[in-house]
């Protein structure tokens, strides 16, 4: 376990801590170890209820390092990817209930990691959480979108995955992306509530009721890749025409040119 990513015992919850100033940002050897404290955490005899927070003053995590993206060929970058669908079914497929506490933004690879707990609870002033893909050319996968769609208001999922939409925290609780909302003080009072609801529950029948909340899901979040058949594979578009340009465009503070 590295510096940046801790796991501590506090009563019925166990909590992971991501600290990687100064935006969390992930890389293939984070995710892989997110995935791997979570999972002891899950494992560990005591813990009722998983806790995943950032050790950064109001942020969440920004996503994936750019840089390290645009740094890569094509197979490198696929490997990235690669690590993010192994944090998708890795956290996706924890049995105990967890929850993200998103003290800050929570952007594109960031939301990712939000949306993969069973509860979110945002800081009221700082919190955002933006699916972002779209808008540095790839798509949300379908197995991402089916985890999205879990949670997420209908009528409000087409702007989430295709447009990129940027939800602040009222919009946020609105739509279903969170399911409360607190000022900085009292962020941790309010997770600490939920943290105790589900403890005085039976930990078996949680299990068993997250189990059944995700039957529909989980086959889809074990292989968020897989192609849904009318349209490219994603990692067709992590090439230059489509990541690349989006990528240079962000860093260079500019709108991208899609050619296709």
């Amino acid at each position: 376990m590295s510096d940046a990513i801790t796991l501590s015992h506090h009563g019925p919850a166990s909590v992971v801590t991501l600290t990687l100033p100064p935006f969390n940002l992930l890389d293939i050897q984070t995710m892989d170890e997110l995935v791997a404290v979570h999972q002891l955490a899950d494992a560990h005899p005591a813990t009722r209820v998983i806790v995943t927070r950032s050790g950064l003053e109001g942020m969440f995590c920004n996503g994936l390092n750019p840089l390290t993206v645009l740094e890569a060929d094509d197979a490198g970058r696929r490997s990235v990817f690669e690590g993010v669908a192994r944090l998708v079914k890795g956290l996706y497929s924890l049995k105990k209930p967890h929850i993200a506490v998103l003290n800050g933004p929570a952007m594109a690879g960031g939301a990712v990691l939000a949306i993969l707990a069973d509860f979110r609870y945002m800081d009221s002033e700082r919190g955002a959480i933006c699916f972002a893909e779209a808008k540095v050319g790839v798509p949300v996968p379908p197995g991402l979108v089916a985890v999205i769609a879990g949670v997420c208001q209908p009528g409000a999922l087409r702007e989430t995955v295709m447009l990129g939409k940027k939800y602040d925290p009222q919009p946020a609780l609105e739509v279903g992306l969170v399911d409360g909302l607190a000022p900085a003080a009292e962020l941790d009072a309010l997770v600490d509530k939920q943290v105790a609801r589900l403890s005085r529950l039976s930990l078996d029948v949680l299990v068993a009721c997250k189990s059944s909340l995700r039957a529909t899901t989980i086959e889809k979040a074990n292989d968020p890749f897989a192609s849904n058949g009318n349209s490219k594979h994603f990692m067709e578009f992590v090439g230059d025409e489509y990541l690349g340009e989006g990528l240079r465009a962000f860093m260079e503070g500019r709108q991208p040119v899609f050619v296709k």
